[in-house]
């Protein structure tokens, strides 16, 4: 994933709703949001080619776990080397762990570099590793943007898209009782419409792309593309977790809720 909004207070009626936007080679195969797991009470999108997630939820704790792809400290591409443990196995085997430790016994060298969102109605902790160093912070009230450099406010994204998705958040007074996208995430999804409606990012391999873009799309050699492929939304309290998905965000109506 490349860009996560959240939205953190626990003292709002609604304490934890996030965004999750995905980007990701096109022809790389995955499934949607479902209980992909047998051994695991966990729902999210998996990835085929390696069996991991970039987000899961577990609904009985009202708890979510994210994963980007993060930049290597040395100033490597992100995707330069060979590492014997897929990152996306990590949301997976946090979820299992309390929300105090959600690492612990974690070797990251076995990983490539990633940040790791681990959040719920009492919690948001952002853990990041470069491949030199492990660094874990907690995200302050408020909303904030994460992206593959972690949390970083300077980042053209957050600089543009924070005021904004900071000014609408949603807070439904009580969260169980809300029905359909709108009613419970507000503003946020016309947001994501009109993001994915504007001119994307580009991965900086050409000045076409716009570098504020939330929504990615870049035509790379052979045919390859890479693009935005799905959007995730969540809003949990203390009791509840409610989800929606869409895999074509500049279409309002292609939004579904996930039943957990």
């Amino acid at each position: 994933m490349c860009t996560v909004i959240v939205g953190f207070d626990p003292d709002a009626d609604t304490p934890l709703v996030v965004a999750a936007i995905r980007d990701e080679m096109r022809d790389r195969p995955w499934d949607g949001p479902g209980r992909h797991w047998e051994d695991r009470p966990f729902v999210g999108g998996r990835d085929r080619r390696a069996g991991g997630t970039w987000l899961a939820v577990d609904p009985a704790r009202s708890r979510a776990c994210a994963l980007l792809n993060g930049w290597p400290w040395d100033g490597r591409m992100p995707w330069e080397g060979t590492y014997p443990a897929s990152r996306g196995e990590l949301p997976l085997r946090a979820l299992e762990r309390p929300a105090r430790d959600p690492l612990h016994g974690e070797d990251p060298t076995l990983y490539a570099p990633f940040h790791l969102l681990d959040a719920g109605a009492h919690h948001a902790h952002l853990y990041s590793w470069d491949g030199r160093c492990l660094d874990s912070r907690q995200l302050g009230a408020g909303v904030s943007i994460l992206v593959n450099t972690g949390l970083d406010p300077a980042d053209p994204r957050a600089v543009r898209h924070t005021p904004e998705f900071a000014r609408t958040r949603p807070d439904p007074a009580r969260l169980a009782d809300a029905h359909g996208v709108e009613e419970v995430w507000g503003q946020w999804p016309e947001l994501i419409t009109r993001a994915a409606r504007d001119t994307p990012r580009s991965a900086g391999l050409d000045e076409t792309g716009d570098p504020t873009g939330l929504i990615a799309h870049a035509d790379l050699p052979d045919g390859q593309v890479w693009a935005t492929g799905s959007v995730t939304l969540l809003a949990m309290d203390r009791d509840t977790v409610r989800y929606a998905f869409t895999d074509a965000p500049a279409d309002p109506g292609a939004w579904r809720t996930i039943d957990l």
